[in-house]
């Protein structure tokens, strides 16, 4: 009795500094439905999270949204997800998150190499790439480059499929597949406007990893737009339950594993509490779908697919023990070296268990889409599986200690009056809750990079740092307007029917030699990097090294290059191009044929599942035929998007 009044004291005194931390605050809006995941990295990269005061060594698995920072060292790769749409970083590059909602994607490259593939852009929904010189807004699904000069005086925009508008002081210009240009002020200054030239070695290694997300067996059963899919084909299995449909059942785990046992807690804006996996896999299944002990195994349960919303990204879809605010009903109590100790429970939700945010500021409407054709009930049933239940000291969780280290075994028939609470313990975090286990890093970006002003057409969303002030770190912007007509480009040629040449009065006018001003691709290839750290939080799967690389077309040479007019030539008026000049430019301009546009298909949130079954169903399903891998597909994935399992 006297260990139990200690420990409700300690949990008492966690829970009481709630008024020195973000419980205290509320938000005004609905968090948004989606988020970045880091899925991988190769060399030396290192993040700075809103919330943090210093850059420390990325982690695989880490949710990033508005206000996080990324930096590529030298020699370094890494790539992103936001729903379906991948984000692959190249040597020395810097970027920022301005924006990240359900309709928008503002990011911010201050200097190196971004290559973005849009699979589906949907009415409404915006990707901005904010560069020193341009922002560029992607109009149409497809495959942008875009490099910017480590001194950010120049951004080259390389477009290999789709269609992207380029926005600045001088307006607008539209760039359609094929096309490469290179900007410098903030004007729309045209230093080269040429075709785009053959693919290097960060296109190809960007093309093998589409490809291998196109041969992905696991979109068959999971909305792409749900990040962390395609890691589930060498991780696991697919079969068919008769009681949830298809499960996805993890390989290689330890005979003690359960869900939300390996990886540790962190407090992220807007969501609060945070469960990140350490395993390569550990995305998708643990903040989208439920889980279900099907005859002697954990598996995965993702749930119907369906068109009629996307998925809505949940924190962490977990049970804790307890009333999730006062502490008085938590009765988890915790000997640790002798002595007693506050301890916090949870358990994996299972299909069509309803998740509940503990906010109230958060709306109805909210709540809906995270748990959309949920039965909602208060019958819990993982907790009483095998290995369901998790335990550790408060102070472990709030410090985002590693779970897998030191989980303790809670006997639930113990328990006087549990209560269950689907949301997240009221416990305030600290300082060391926004980035727990991240060693702080001895590579960062250039003094001045980073906070390099950009051009944009909307101005950044400052995200509420540990103390609820707005960031300060909130990035400079130039805002243009987006309004007024848009120049086309024609491939290896200047703005089409540009009315007269600059002179050196015009501002466009540039006396810089043709080297001057180019974006100089930051890396050909990928150097081994020397003393580099350890990853975090899991290696990230290397399957992109098996796809092998899809067939180089030939790319013709550009048929006319863009030069500018000499200094000494007088300023005068340019006389319309001749008939026959004209057709054969056009007659030169490469063909672009635009991707058919595809349904986006998306994840539908849990039904309800039927009455549990009785001890013989519990029995081990038949097992379905096991998926091939994905480097041993000969054919693309897309057609299976629709495909249900």
């Amino acid at each position: 009795m006297k260990n139990r009044a200690i420990a409700a004291a300690t949990l008492g005194a966690l829970l009481s500094i709630s008024a020195l931390g973000a419980l205290a605050q509320t938000p005004q809006a609905d968090p948004p439905g989606r988020i970045a995941r880091l899925n991988y990295m190769a060399g030396t990269v290192t993040t700075e999270p809103a919330g943090a005061s210093d850059w420390s060594y990325a982690q695989i698995n880490r949710p990033l949204t508005t206000g996080d920072q990324l930096w590529n060292d030298e020699n370094a790769r890494s790539e992103l997800h936001i729903g379906s749409t991948a984000l692959r970083l190249g040597s020395s590059t810097a970027m920022s998150i301005l924006a990240l909602d359900d309709n928008a994607a503002q990011l911010k490259i201050a200097q190196g190499t971004l290559s973005t593939r849009v699979r589906e852009l949907p009415p409404g929904t915006r990707y901005e790439i904010d560069t020193p010189n341009a922002a560029l807004a992607i109009t149409t699904p497809g495959d942008v480059r875009v490099d910017v000069a480590p001194d950010g005086r120049a951004t080259t925009v390389t477009v290999r499929s789709g269609g992207v508008t380029v926005y600045g002081d001088g307006g607008s210009v539209q760039l359609a597949g094929g096309q490469q240009m290179t900007f410098e002020g903030t004007n729309l200054q045209q230093t080269s406007a040429d075709a785009a030239p053959a693919p290097d070695a960060f296109d190809q290694w960007a093309a093998s990893r589409d490809a291998s997300e196109d041969r992905s067996v696991s979109a068959r059963y999971v909305s792409r737009d749900i990040p962390g899919y395609q890691d589930l084909d060498a991780n696991g299995t697919w079969r068919n339950d008769p009681s949830y449909g298809p499960v996805w059942v993890p390989n290689a785990v330890s005979a003690d594993w359960a869900p939300y046992r390996q990886g540790h807690w962190a407090w992220q804006n807007p969501w609060g509490w945070t469960w990140i996996d350490d395993a390569p896999w550990g995305f998708a299944p643990y903040h989208y779908g439920r889980w279900a002990y099907v005859g002697s195994q954990w598996a995965w349960v993702p749930g119907p697919m369906a068109v009629s919303a996307p998925p809505a990204y949940a924190p962490a879809l977990v049970a804790f023990v307890g009333d999730g605010a006062s502490g008085v009903d938590w009765n988890v109590a915790l000997t640790v070296g002798g002595v007693a100790a506050a301890g916090v429970a949870w358990f994996p939700l299972g299909p069509g268990e309803a998740w509940r945010p503990h906010r109230d500021g958060w709306s109805p409407r909210y709540y809906e889409r995270v748990n959309r054709n949920v039965y909602v009930n208060n019958t819990y049933v993982n907790y009483r599986a095998p290995r369901g239940l998790t335990a550790v000291p408060a102070n472990a969780f709030m410090h985002g200690q590693p779970v897998g280290r030191q989980p303790y075994a809670v006997d639930p028939s113990r328990w006087r009056n549990p209560h269950f609470f689907a949301g997240a313990p009221g416990i305030a975090p600290t300082r060391d809750s926004f980035a727990p286990g991240a060693r702080r890093a001895d590579y960062r970006p250039p003094q001045g990079g980073v906070g390099r002003p950009v051009v944009a057409t909307r101005a950044p969303v400052g995200m509420p740092d540990f103390h609820d002030h707005r960031d300060a770190r909130n990035d400079q912007v130039h805002l243009v307007a987006t309004h007024g007509p848009a120049r086309s480009v024609i491939a290896g040629g200047a703005p089409h029917a540009p009315e007269r040449a600059p002179s050196e009065g015009d501002p466009r006018f540039s006396h810089g030699d043709a080297s001057h001003g180019r974006a100089v691709p930051n890396e050909s290839r990928v150097r081994p990097q020397q003393g580099q750290p350890p990853q975090h939080a899991g290696d990230a799967p290397h399957f992109e090294h098996r796809a092998p690389n899809p067939p180089m077309q030939a790319m013709q040479p550009p048929p006319q290059a863009y030069r500018q007019p000499r200094a000494e030539q007088p300023h005068r008026e340019m006389p319309p191009p001749r008939p026959q000049q004209q057709a054969q430019q056009q007659a030169q301009r490469p063909q672009y044929h635009p991707e058919p546009a595809r349904q986006p298909m998306h994840q539908e949130a849990h039904q309800a599942p039927p009455q549990m079954p009785h001890q013989e169903a519990h029995q081990r399903p038949q097992q379905a035929q096991q998926p091939q891998q994905p480097q041993q597909q000969q054919h693309g994935g897309g057609g299976n998007e629709h495909h249900r399992g």
